[in-house]
């Protein structure tokens, strides 16, 4: 992803504000890319897309690179390339997790993290709080963005594009396993006041296709929404729609990282059509 201009959040919002747009760039303590090409009521964003880990972190890590991108959402950013609001997490999970409460936010057990043994050290005091520094910097972000979008509009809706691992028990082909192909997470959003946009999303993308098979599309079933959806839905209760996607890693190899790139750009395109249909509808 570019890395262009560094923007504070003050500048952030103030550009906003004036309607100074597009423009794009990093944060100043870089936790995010952040992209405005024009006005709109709606955004996408990655938040998991990015890998980075700061070297003093990566000191104290004993889970390795390979562990750490299959827990990863890698590519999940190509699903928004086209929505005119674009937000991307640039650091890993593993430094920590934008999608967790701030109290667990820093993975620091095998229990926080799949099991895994992610540290060889203990994180002092002073690494986990630059961590969370981040980890707050983004969560300001988001707020800056709800509050955007839901001045654009009676409503503002934003697509939280996420992947999951389905061969964690099992290597088989995806069309074999019963879990969907894209799961819309919708439980903590005000559901009754955001159905007409819900169904119909879920109508089209459940029209979408997968090397030439039909998919599967569920609600809530492998995931509800996590904690940002949590927080900015109980914020902006009637006002805003965050929309927890899950994506089965369909378009990658999820033990060995290898991307079916066909797929991915397949799926991407269908899913942004599909995103964007549904808001006019």
């Amino acid at each position: 992803m570019p890395s262009e201009q560094i923007f504070s959040l003050n500048e952030i919002r103030s550009r906003l504000e004036k309607g100074d747009l597009p423009f794009s760039g990093i944060t100043e303590l870089g936790s995010a890319y952040v992209e405005f090409r024009r006005p709109a009521f709606y955004a996408g964003i990655a938040i998991h897309a990015g890998d980075r880990v700061r070297d003093e972190i990566l000191k104290c890590m004993a889970v390795s690179q390979e562990d750490r991108y299959r827990e990863e959402d890698p590519h999940t950013d190509r699903f928004i390339r086209d929505f005119p609001i674009q937000i991307i997490g640039r650091d890993s999970r593993f430094e920590y997790d934008i999608n967790r409460k701030r109290e667990t936010a820093v993975y620091q057990t095998p229990e926080m993290a799949w099991g895994l043994d992610v540290l060889n050290m203990p994180l002092s005091n002073a690494l986990i709080r630059r961590s969370l520094k981040k980890y707050d910097e983004f969560h300001a972000l988001m707020d800056i963005l709800a509050d955007y979008l839901c001045g654009q509009h009676e409503h503002g809706v934003i697509f939280d594009c996420h992947s999951y691992n389905y061969q964690r028990e099992e290597r088989r082909p995806w069309y074999e396993d019963e879990k969907p192909v894209i799961n819309v997470g919708t439980g903590p959003v005000n559901r009754e006041r955001f159905a007409h946009t819900i169904d119909d999303l879920m109508s089209r993308l459940s029209k979408i296709s997968v090397e030439d098979r039909p998919i599967d599309v569920g609600e809530n079933v492998v995931f509800k929404g996590g904690h940002l959806s949590q927080r900015l839905s109980k914020a902006h209760h009637d006002t805003l729609l965050v929309l927890a996607i899950e994506f089965k890693k369909v378009f990658m190899d999820e033990h060995s990282g290898e991307l079916y790139e066909e797929v991915l750009e397949k799926l991407a395109e269908q899913f942004s059509k599909a995103a964007t249909a549904c808001l006019s509808a």
